[in-house]
C-alpha cells in the first residue's frame, strides 16, 4: 500500500521524535552526570556549580510534557475512526502523564533551590532535604510511566488495526511498551529488573518518529 508525506505526517513524526529526544537529551547528557548516587552533598553541589545544565534540564523536560499532549492529540486524530472510546481513553492517559511529569519537575526546580543554598550556607539539614526532593522526584517520573504504558499500550494496539504503519513496528511498540509498563515502576520500588528487559522501548520511539518523518503513513488511513 502506498504512503504519503503531508502536513499531519510531518507533526506526527516531529511529535515523535521530540517527546522521545528532549527527555533523552536532558537525562543523559544534562542532569544525570550531576548525580552522584553514593554522596547526596556531592550531588547538589554539583547542581549548584552547574545551575544551566540543571535548569536546561528541567526546561527539555517541560518541553517534553508537551510533546507528549500534542502526541496524543494527534495519535487521537489518526485513530479516532478505529475506535473513538480507546483513543479518547489513550488521550487522557497521556494527559494524565504530562501532568504527573510536571509535578514531578516542581521538585526537581526545589531541588536546584535548596542545593543552591547549602552552597552558600553549608547547613547539613539541607542535605536530608535534598535527598528527599530527588526521591520523590525519581519516583513520580517512574510512576508516570503506568499512565503512559497504558495510554501508549490502546495507541499502538490501534495502530495495528488502523495498518497505518508496518504491523512490525506497531507490534514493536506494543510490546515492548507492555515491559516498559510493568519493569519501570517495579524498578522505583527497589525491584531488582534488568535494564534489557525495559531497553527495546528506547529506541523504538526515536525509530517510529524517524519513519513517519521519511516514510509518511498509508494512505487509506489518511482519507
Amino acid at each position: 500500500m502506498r504512503t504519503v508525506r503531508n502536513k499531519f505526517t510531518l507533526a506526527l513524526g516531529i511529535a515523535l521524535f521530540l517527546q522521545a529526544a528532549a527527555p533523552f537529551i536532558s537525562g543523559v547528557f544534562l542532569f544525570d552526570p550531576l548525580i552522584d548516587k553514593t554522596d547526596i552533598g556531592r550531588t547538589m553541589l554539583n547542581i549548584a556549580q552547574h545551575p544551566f545544565n540543571a535548569q536546561l534540564s528541567i526546561f527539555l523536560d517541560v518541553v517534553a510534557t508537551m510533546g507528549i499532549i500534542w502526541l496524543g492529540v494527534l495519535l487521537y486524530t489518526l485513530l479516532q475512526k478505529i475506535n473513538r472510546v480507546w483513543a479518547m481513553t489513550a488521550l487522557g492517559f497521556y494527559v494524565f502523564e504530562a501532568v504527573m511529569l510536571m509535578i514531578g519537575k516542581t521538585f526537581s526546580y526545589a531541588l536546584i533551590r535548596t542545593s543552591d543554598l547549602y552552597m552558600v550556607t553549608n547547613e547539613l539539614s539541607l542535605l536530608s532535604v535534598g535527598q528527599v526532593l530527588l526521591q520523590v522526584e525519581k519516583f513520580i517520573c517512574s510512576m508516570a510511566m503506568i499512565p503512559f504504558g497504558i495510554g501508549a499500550f490502546l495507541f499502538y494496539f490501534l495502530l495495528v488495526k488502523s495498518k497505518a504503519l508496518p504491523t512490525w513496528i506497531s507490534v514493536w511498540g506494543l510490546v515492548s511498551m507492555f515491559l516498559v509498563l510493568f519493569g519501570i515502576p517495579l524498578m522505583a520500588y527497589g525491584v531488582n529488573i534488568p535494564f534489557a528487559i525495559v531497553f527495546p522501548y528506547v529506541p523504538f520511539e526515536f525509530f517510529i518518529g524517524g519513519y513517519v518523518l521519511i516514510k509518511g503513513l498509508r494512505e487509506k488511513e489518511l482519507e
